[in-house]
């Protein structure tokens, strides 16, 4: 899940006439078409690096910077645009925002060079930012007011649809194109995002005063720090952690600009996010269940598609699987609506740490003879665990906010949107870093065993190299070229257990997580228990 920008600001919205079913239904295809323009422009090019630096002429980990630039402005632009919705009204800032989309999405189709490709990207993830925003409200204003949550759930439903639709139809966009054959269609969406949002208008809501003296400050504190951290995730793997003094610049570059943030912002009386209300232990524990989420969620994608990949199958070998997770995604919405009558949000968060569980172990049993077919329970499992938490997350959290009079509405929208998104960077970071050094100390340990005076070791040779008895009559050519597919082999099977270590940590945290969630409900239950018999005396002894 990314990592997305969202605003949950809808149902505040008053209804200014009676509803309308053909009013609902073209607000709803509205969003979705919004939904799905800012899904394939964030996850087109982040799940197909490797068909696309060939067209750039980069090395891989150059082609990484594109993922860099995107995620170190779009996470902070969400808070920034929030305020800037807020400051002059909704309608003005969806003309604005949808021809900048477009003129950057167009734009990409002229990026022949990376850098000018790294620059269009960091520029598109501050214009991608409110277009997830806009696909919520659509989908809310879709539905009578009494029912706008549930326009909230399929709102976000629409959101995470673009990351496996992105992965089925790439590889014919890439063949058609190569890199501007992706973003033909990301130009082609937002044509039609901007005729649909002249066609059919958002309800206009009032302005108020957001902005105040030292903004301009603080933001710029807080956006250099979340971009520096943002490329330290993203590239301390690629370039390793300890190996790379720039890394380390850049790491303490964030810490300091975000003390100096947090110096300022706890002194002003307007801050830009209360951090006072964060400090609240339900916004603790909230953040907590972010962090843990998109962690071990990272699974996803570092685990079972890295795992399909380094066995050799690419992402048009996989498109009933990632149909399979369309499926389980939308299935976990519906879940989550199904609990709507009886708010109890924090059950889906239980089961979808059961489902990631079952999804872990599923998958830990994996061997160089898995195959796609073999992952679709588990991904579904997975999908759908990761709907049911956004779902669970966002109905919690924004019932808290309307709880506390709305008050925090802006700073809620910061963390869930940021929040996710960082902690998603820093899941991919550590099971990355997890398999490299798992794969290193299993290639080791395979390595140590492999003699040439070991009989199983030869009957090998001898076998791989029969292979090329046909093409190669020399014994020395075929008894190099039987060292190099052992050796490949060797490699694949390094990889295959390391990715079953990776699985089991993320069954070990998921199980370690719900334990924790467990004892903290058990102790507020017995916390409450206890007290409830004491209140009716409470004024005898006043």
């Amino acid at each position: 899940m990314s990592e997305q920008a969202v605003d949950t600001a809808a149902p505040a919205v008053p209804e200014a006439a009676p509803y309308s079913v053909r009013e609902g239904v073209a607000f709803g295809a509205v969003s979705l078409l919004l939904a799905l323009t800012q899904g394939l422009g964030v996850n087109l090019v982040n799940s197909n690096l490797s068909g696309i630096q060939g067209a750039l002429g980069a090395t891989a980990t150059e082609a990484s910077w594109l993922t860099t630039a995107y995620f170190a402005t779009n996470i902070t632009a969400s808070l920034l645009l929030t305020k800037v919705r807020y400051q002059y009204g909704l309608r003005r800032f969806v003309d604005i925002v949808i021809p900048l989309y477009l003129l950057l999405a167009v734009s990409h189709l002229f990026a022949q060079h990376l850098g000018s490709a790294i620059l269009v990207r960091a520029a598109l993830g501050l214009a991608a930012a409110p277009i997830s925003s806009l696909a919520v409200l659509y989908m809310a204003q879709a539905f009578p007011a009494p029912k706008a949550v549930i326009g909230l759930l399929l709102g976000f439903a629409g959101l995470q649809i673009g990351a496996p639709l992105s992965r089925i139809i790439s590889e014919d966009l890439l063949q058609i194109g190569q890199w501007h054959g992706l973003h033909f269609i990301d130009a082609g969406l937002a044509i039609l995002c901007f005729a649909a949002i002249n066609v059919v208008r958002l309800k206009p809501m009032p302005t108020q005063q957001m902005f105040a003296k030292g903004d301009g400050i603080v933001f710029t504190l807080y956006a250099v720090a979340l971009a520096l951290l943002c490329v330290v995730l993203t590239q301390g793997r690629l370039h390793w952690w300890s190996d790379t003094p720039w890394l380390g610049l850049c790491l303490a570059g964030a810490v300091v600009c975000f003390g100096l943030y947090l110096a300022i912002e706890l002194q002003r009386e307007k801050p830009l996010i209360d951090l006072h209300w964060l400090g609240t232990p339900f916004m603790l524990r909230f953040m907590g269940a972010i962090l843990l989420f998109r962690i071990v969620l990272s699974e996803q994608t570092v685990g079972a598609v890295g795992l399909m990949n380094t066995l050799g199958f690419t992402n048009d070998q996989m498109h009933v699987l990632f149909a399979w997770v369309t499926v389980g995604t939308v299935v976990g919405f519906l879940a989550a609506a199904l609990a709507i009558p009886s708010k109890r949000f924090g059950v889906l968060g239980d089961i979808a740490l059961v489902l990631i569980m079952v999804a872990a172990v599923m998958d830990g049993r994996s061997t160089v003879l898995t195959r796609p077919h073999d992952l679709y329970l588990s991904q579904t499992l997975l999908a759908a665990a990761s709907s049911m938490f956004l779902a669970s997350a966002m109905l919690q959290g924004f019932l808290h906010v309307i709880a506390g009079g709305m008050k925090n509405l802006v700073s809620f929208i910061a963390i869930f949107s940021g929040g996710q998104a960082l902690a998603g960077l820093v899941g991919q970071a550590w099971l990355s870093t997890l398999l490299a050094e798992r794969q290193r100390l299993h290639y080791g340990q395979l390595v140590e065993h492999l003699t040439l005076g070991d009989p199983q070791v030869v009957q090998r040779l001898t076998q791989l190299g029969g292979a090329y008895a046909s093409t190669l009559n020399d014994s020395a050519a075929r008894a190099n070229q039987a060292l190099t597919l052992l050796g490949q082999q060797v490699t694949q099977q390094s990889f295959v257990m390391a990715y079953n270590d990776l699985f089991h940590a993320v069954a070990l945290v998921s199980t370690l997580g719900f334990l924790v969630f467990a004892g903290v409900k058990t102790h507020r239950w017995h916390r409450a228990r206890n007290a409830a018999p004491a209140a009716p005396l409470a004024p005898a002894s006043s």
